[in-house]
């Protein structure tokens, strides 16, 4: 690799060869050996550590060409043996200490072959996934910046779960015990590392970004499916790309554009009855549920599921308008219905409906209004409930049993009846 040039326009990456002084590394930084990334800083290996660098230096530098500095001939080098370890320091570059800046929990491991980011999440027992499983789950975050996840692995106590159930002996005469060890070792808090390559030219940069997002997405995983609560708060921290391939249920609608609320005439009534039914539809359901706006559906092995993102005007995201239209035309009130307005620059944004699952006993939700074909009639009175990602009428039936029941149990509750 020539001097000033990497295939991936990233900065090329140099050892230091001599262990003394340099005037571009401040005094305090000195303690063993330094990687320089060229016109951005440095890199630093404190004695008996790691090397750590600023996220400010270090994400501009070629991957193969960190790879290739690593490699050089150190005192204390592990490779080509053994894979080493780099930290990313989270302060500002005038900040950065090596020993005492915080480092992110997404770390870079080095080896002879290539350099891959690691993301980690502690659990308290087994994972909900098998392995293969797992990273199927969180390949489109890696793959949204053009990585692969390599490998998941588990771990106990710092070694692999493959490994220690291949040390447990198979006879008869120990199958108990290993029986006992398995139920053991299932309950025991389990370590799941998450590694993260780029089959290509690439930059520090690029595998961080994908790292981060796949640490965000085992964070939201590591309880179980993504369900309303992990949904949201990967929205709120600015990641709904994370939400891409997640198909469309009983907890989750999305819309690529505002209901156009402000229309006159005909038109708005129509907009107006729409979102009412929407929500109305998610409150006589059984579950919490979101209807988001700002994605684009498409289809795949025929159910419909987050395409892409696709942020609204924040002028057609009114959030009072869109409280007082479900308040006027959705009878009774929705209980802890929350509306959300996350701003993604450029005036647009993504609005979240949350409708919280709603007490039995208040069901079925009305909507003032009723959609027919093209018709809108404002005063007929519309009920409409979720299955999956669809959704069905109630039928007449289910509405005349309801009034039955209603009158049963205030007539039982009428002592002079």
């Amino acid at each position: 690799m020539s001097e000033g040039f990497t295939p991936s326009g990233g900065a090329q990456v140099f050892l230091r060869r001599d262990d003394g002084p340099d005037d571009d590394v401040p005094d305090d930084f000195y303690a063993h050996h330094a990687l320089r990334v060229v016109d951005h800083g440095w890199i630093i290996q404190p004695k008996h550590s790691i090397f750590v660098g600023p996220e400010s230096a270090i994400v501009h530098a070629d991957v193969d060409s960190l790879r290739e500095a690593m490699l050089q001939e150190r005192c204390c080098a592990q490779l080509p043996d053994e894979p080493e370890w780099v930290a990313i320091g989270l302060d500002r570059d005038e900040d950065f200490h090596p020993n005492s800046t915080p480092r992110d929990d997404v770390h870079l491991l080095v080896d002879p072959v290539r350099v891959t980011t690691v993301a980690e999440v502690r659990l308290r027992r087994e994972p909900n996934w098998q392995a293969a499983e797992l990273q199927k789950l969180l390949q489109p975050a890696a793959t949204y910046h053009g990585c692969a996840i390599d490998r998941v692995e588990y771990l106990i106590e710092g070694r692999e779960v493959d490994a220690l159930l291949a040390e447990l002996p198979d006879s008869d005469e120990f199958g108990d015990f290993a029986a006992e060890m398995r139920l053991s070792w299932k309950a025991n808090p389990h370590a799941v590392r998450v590694f993260v390559r780029h089959d290509g030219p690439t930059t520090v940069g690029v595998l961080l970004a994908a790292g981060r997002d796949v640490q965000a997405m085992l964070e939201a995983l590591k309880d179980g499916p993504l369900d309303v609560r992990t949904a949201r708060n990967l929205l709120l921290a600015g990641l709904p790309h994370l939400l891409l391939g997640l198909a469309e249920s009983e907890w989750l609608e999305v819309k690529s554009q505002g209901y156009g609320l402000a229309q006159r005439g005909p038109g708005g009534a129509q907009a107006k009855i729409e979102l009412a039914q929407d929500v109305a539809r998610f409150a006589n359901g059984a579950c919490d549920a979101m209807l988001v706006i700002g994605f684009e559906e498409t289809k795949q092995a025929g159910s419909s599921r987050l395409g892409s993102v696709r942020p609204v005007p924040l002028g057609e995201l009114d959030v009072d308008r869109y409280r007082d239209v479900i308040d006027e035309h959705v009878v009774p009130p929705v209980e802890g219905l929350t509306i959300e307005r996350i701003d993604r620059g450029n005036n647009h944004g993504i609005l979240i409906i949350n409708v919280p699952r709603q007490p039995p006993e208040l069901q079925p939700y009305l909507v003032h209004g009723a959609i027919a074909g093209d018709k809108t009639e404002g005063a007929f009175i519309s009920i409409v409930r979720r299955r999956g990602e669809g959704s069905i009428t109630i039928s007449a039936k289910q509405v005349h049993a309801y009034i039955v029941a209603g009158r049963a149990y205030l007539r039982a509750q009428d002592p002079g009846h």
